[in-house]
């Protein structure tokens, strides 16, 4: 007759599968217990949740965990993506001015950009932070800019 045998963490939760014909010393090590063929296959094809050993040495599975989102990390690093990418823009309207060039940018549309990017800098300590819908806004003419 084979067996099977599972190793449980010391919370308890499946760490690992032995290979069926695993040298597995006698008595068994804290952690290794032995099963029987279907549950060691329920244990591999169910993946559904979490199998766990309780304190009675009930093997049963657990619901997996809810995951939620970090979502002021999510928006934090959309707003730092969003900084960096307009950096160019300030950067070129800054260096024409410095050369004595006519700008690409009119003085309005530098005020505005100006603006909008102190917006993303004062988004994570807005109320509405970090709700998606409201963003700060870019200028309408902003997505005409290319590099």
């Amino acid at each position: 007759m084979k067996r099977y045998y599972i190793v449980f963490n010391q919370q308890g939760a499946l760490h690992t599968r032995l290979p069926i014909n695993a040298d597995v010393p006698d008595p068994l090590p804290e952690g290794v217990v032995c099963v029987d063929g279907e549950l060691w296959l329920r244990t591999i094809n169910e993946t559904d949740g979490i199998w766990m050993r309780g304190p009675n040495g009930a093997i049963t599975k657990a619901p997996l965990p809810e995951l939620k989102p970090d979502l002021a990390r999510i928006e934090r690093h959309w707003r730092d993506a969003e900084l960096a990418s307009l950096r160019w823009l300030t950067e070129r309207h800054r260096d024409q001015l410095d050369l004595g060039l006519p700008t690409t940018l009119t003085a309005q549309h530098f005020a505005q950009l100006l603006a909008y990017l102190q917006q993303l800098r004062d988004w994570p300590q807005s109320p509405a932070y970090p709700d998606v819908e409201q963003r700060p806004v870019p200028p309408d003419w902003l997505a005409e800019q290319t590099h």
